[in-house]
């Protein structure tokens, strides 16, 4: 994705470490990240907000899971994270994106970057 712009990342996570992490990470390599902790969040936000990568995890608390947001927001680039191996996860689209829990700085900033380009 060529922008004049950072890449905006909406990053949807209950975990609050993990949450924290994570955008900590996509900042520090110039990206722009609005976080929210759950489905229900995201889904408000998205209401006004607009961000180039959707970047959730699939289980979360709430009425609307990282599934629900993902297959909701098939107009974005859509990242999915979990700890469940991604062949639990057959809801999954060829254009989303999938990144195995627990991830580290590099497989992260890699999965981002590769599903904006």
């Amino acid at each position: 994705m060529t922008t004049d712009h950072p890449l905006f990342v909406l990053l949807v996570e209950d975990d609050p470490s993990i949450r924290e992490i994570s955008a900590m990470i996509l900042e520090d390599a110039g990206m722009t990240v609005h976080t929210v902790s759950s489905g229900d969040e995201a889904e408000e936000w998205l209401k006004t907000g607009r961000a180039d990568v959707l970047f959730t995890d699939v289980r979360m608390p709430g009425k609307i899971s990282g599934q629900d947001l993902a297959t909701r927001h098939t107009d974005m680039r859509v990242l999915v994270t979990s700890g469940e191996a991604k062949e639990q996860h057959d809801w999954l689209q060829a254009s989303m994106a999938y990144l195995a829990k627990p991830y580290d700085r590099k497989s992260l900033l890699a999965a981002v970057k590769g599903i904006a380009a």
